[in-house]
């Protein structure tokens, strides 16, 4: 009696297994892979040389209908051509025809096909094999298939079959990614991904079947512009510019008084500017900072031949040339305290020197103008002038740390001050500084080595947009110019600035060490 159950038991776990194998696909799905089987054949029959002639006009039953298929007039002539040209070299099978490059693809799709009907159960002409026992003859396709769309790609096969290659192409290409598909279905044991992709390889390949029965795909070229027509375009863009030119100055003629105060206060900013220069040692031309890039923008504009693209270029230079003197001042003026600070701590062996040779701090700065380079000799030189000329020692090396961005020299000019008021061993103060700067030296070096990839990475994140913007509108101006000289384009262009901004910010903070 347990016998009997026993074996009734594996019976029924028997049926059931055999069940569940056998609904791997459901019966719509195997109507389209069985479909997909009967037109890859026939398009693989369509591109041979012997083609039998009962194939131009084949009656199929496919699915629940029949259905009857003509070979195309066109396609009989266009096979003879592909058969005649040689597109591919291969050593060792020759020279290959354009008929056979698509040949190839069609018979190993029809091949994947094949062999995916022996998943079917026996009664839909299957041999119910799981799926996981095909993996090594999927891969083999697929490595296969990859290759001849290799082929067909590299060869430019997309004006095959008069245009249909450029709709067919593209159909290859997504059954390759599905073939991929099936490969990861079947080694995570996914069932119904593999029959979802098996089935889309099936209905794939009917479209791909279907093209040659469809109309080719043509390339819509643009038509050629009139010479009038873009002459008078060209002459209605220099008028708006022109005119533009116009209702501006006719603007500040008729505002007169306040375009004589805002000159004024321009006036004086830029004499602010230069005399923020020269305390720094340095002789620019503060107008030229102003005006090139205002020019270099309107210039820019000019070319663009377009009102709105002008006024937009112009706006940034006149914004980027306000801004221009102060960006370049602060640029300069850390640089020049960097160069003071790698000549600091021989200023300050020279001024213990001097000390401890019996001379008092100012004859110690004397040395320091005389014996070494600029710029902290004009520095030193410049307290000096300021100290023989009636202002305190003290208040001179306030206005010299007021001008100068160097940490180190701040410390150095509030210990001489603090010993000037106090007393105190200044040799000892300038032995400390000296190794503090030693110390701090060998500390930036190791933090520029550390951060020197989050450093690139930010300038890299900064500047490649624009480049790469520059370089489609070098390329396809047009077509830059319709989409970003417009409200969307600019609000596109205003975002974009904003998060390369922030994207720079946040980068350039990862690689900030703080001590």
């Amino acid at each position: 009696m347990i016998k009997k159950k026993f074996y009734l038991f594996l019976l029924v776990f028997f049926v059931v297994c055999q069940g569940a194998f056998s609904a791997v696909f459901n019966k719509r799905q195997m109507n389209e892979i069985s479909c997909a089987i009967v037109k890859t054949q026939l398009f693989y029959y369509y591109l041979s040389p012997d083609m039998d002639e009962k194939l131009k006009d084949y009656t199929s039953k496919c699915g629940a209908s029949t259905i009857n298929l003509k070979m195309p007039k066109w396609l009989e002539e266009e096979v003879l051509r592909m058969l005649e040209k040689k597109v591919w070299r291969d050593p060792q099978e020759g020279e290959i025809s354009e008929a056979s490059m698509w040949q190839t693809a069609v018979s190993i799709i029809y091949e994947f096909l094949t062999i995916t009907k022996k998943t079917f159960p026996s009664e839909y002409e299957g041999a119910n094999i799981q799926p996981a026992l095909l993996v090594k003859e999927y891969a083999d396709i697929r490595i296969r298939f990859q290759m001849a769309m290799d082929r067909i790609y590299r060869a430019r096969l997309f004006d095959s079959m008069k245009g249909r290659g450029r709709n067919i192409a593209p159909i290859f290409h997504l059954i390759l990614r599905e073939m991929e598909s099936i490969a990861d279905a079947i080694s995570s044991n996914d069932i119904k991904q593999y029959s979802v992709s098996a089935t889309a390889v099936g209905v794939l390949a009917q479209n791909a079947f279907g093209q040659i029965f469809s109309g080719p795909r043509k390339l819509d070229k643009p038509r050629p512009v009139e010479m009038s027509t873009r002459i008078m375009n060209f002459a209605l863009s220099v008028a708006g510019i022109i005119l533009i030119f116009l209702s501006v100055r006719l603007f500040f003629i008729l505002n007169k008084e306040q375009t004589d105060r805002m000159i004024d206060s321009y006036a004086k900013k830029l004499g602010s500017w230069g005399e923020s220069f020269s305390r720094q040692f340095i002789e620019v031309k503060v107008q030229y900072l102003v005006g090139v890039p205002v020019a270099v923008f309107a210039l820019m504009g000019l070319l663009t031949f377009s009102i709105v693209g002008f006024i937009v270029l112009v706006l940034i230079g006149v914004y980027i040339g306000f801004h221009m003197p102060e960006w370049v001042f602060n640029y300069m003026k850390i640089q020049r305290g960097k160069k003071i600070d790698a000549q600091l701590m021989d200023a300050l062996i020279l001024l213990s020197n001097s000390l401890k040779s019996g001379l008092d701090i100012v004859q110690g700065f004397e040395m320091v103008s005389k014996d070494l380079l600029p710029p902290i000799s004009d520095e030193f030189a410049l307290v000096i002038k300021n100290y023989q000329l009636g202002m305190s020692f003290e208040k001179a090396l306030a206005v010299m740390e007021n001008r100068v961005a160097s940490k180190m020299l701040s410390y150095m000019i509030r210990a001489i001050t603090l010993q000037r008021q106090m007393g105190g061993n200044l040799t000892k103060v300038f032995e400390r500084i000296v190794i503090d700067i030693r110390e701090e030296s060998k500390l930036e070096e190791k933090t520029k080595a550390l951060t020197a990839q989050q450093r690139i990475q930010s300038i890299v994140v900064g500047i490649m947009p624009w480049v790469m913007l520059f370089i489609m509108f070098i390329f396809q101006g047009q077509t830059m110019a319709k989409f970003y000289f417009r409200p969307v384009g600019m609000l596109v262009l205003l975002l974009c600035a904003v998060w390369i901004m922030i994207g720079m910010k946040v980068v350039s903070s990862l690689g900030r060490i703080r001590v």
